[in-house]
């Protein structure tokens, strides 16, 4: 049978730095936590309005993002074209 040593060691282990780093990773995620929490608590608990799709022989307008005139109305002729940098008139 193995003698059994009797001179083994019983010091404590000591924090060292990688502790202190899981206590403030653990602190960080309970933060993250609550503010999730906050964020998503202040969302209405009731169902968003159902889109509905348009009707498939409806034209969706074309054009290059500006608002359309009013009808009855002419549109205005567009503007004339920036010069370059550098080059003065």
């Amino acid at each position: 049978m193995a003698e059994i040593d009797e001179e083994q060691d019983t010091t404590r282990a000591t924090n060292d730095a990688y502790t202190g780093m899981l206590a403030i990773s653990l602190i960080a995620l309970l933060a993250g936590c609550a503010l999730l929490y906050l964020d998503w608590s202040q969302y209405p608990d009731r169902e968003p309005p159902k889109v509905v799709a348009p009707k498939p022989n409806m034209e969706l307008p074309k054009g290059d993002g500006q608002a359309a005139p009013a009808p009855g109305q002419q549109q205005p002729p567009p503007a004339p074209p920036k010069p370059p940098p550098g080059k003065q008139e």
